[in-house]
């Protein structure tokens, strides 16, 4: 009985070692099969309301805010916009873990110019921010504070920007929450 007890045991183990390979496998998989980009010129303001209608569910879900804006209104992007909006995701639902539990939770999207005159898109929330010693390896594949998280959504998502000729950085402040800037 004992012995069949630490079989079973034994099996348990190895199954759940395997499904933590085989999902280490497809998100280093997803993290290294980015496909070309497939560049047009597209508004940005579509490109907002596209992802607003993406993410709604899980906003309302979270009694969570958006407010987004562009300036100028007819503002362009030449850019993929699956990939840039595979991006956008990737920062969204990082936000929304960060404002779990929050009161008033709230995400602010915005596109413009900077001063250079060159188009910027900022997705920023007033979560419980990234702790520090995090911040510097936010980016890393595979690295993660969250319990459920791969660690490839950040990397996955400065990756395409590179292909891009653009650059993602981020701000945070544990006692405001973070903002996430795209630059083309």
């Amino acid at each position: 009985g004992e012995t069949i007890e630490d079989i079973g045991s034994a099996l348990k183990t190895i199954y759940k070692r395997s499904q933590g390979l085989s999902e280490f496998v497809s998100a280093y998989r997803n993290l290294t099969l980015i496909p070309k980009p497939k560049f047009k010129i597209f508004s940005i303001d579509e490109l907002f309301s596209r992802v607003e209608q993406l993410m709604e569910s899980k906003l309302k879900e979270h009694g969570i805010r958006l407010s987004w804006s562009v300036d100028p209104k007819t503002l362009e992007l030449t850019a993929d916009p699956g990939l840039i909006e595979q991006v956008l995701i990737n920062i969204f639902l990082n936000a929304i873990d960060a404002l779990t539990e929050k009161e008033n939770p709230r995400i602010d999207l915005t596109a413009g110019l900077n001063d250079s005159g060159r188009i910027f898109i900022e997705v920023k929330d007033n979560g419980k921010g990234i702790v520090k010693e995090a911040l510097d390896n936010i980016f890393i594949p595979f690295f993660t504070t969250k319990k459920k998280g791969s660690g490839i959504g950040l990397s996955l998502s400065r990756q395409i920007m590179k292909l891009h000729r653009g650059a993602i950085s981020v701000q945070s402040s544990t006692k405001k929450g973070t903002a996430f800037t795209l630059k083309f």
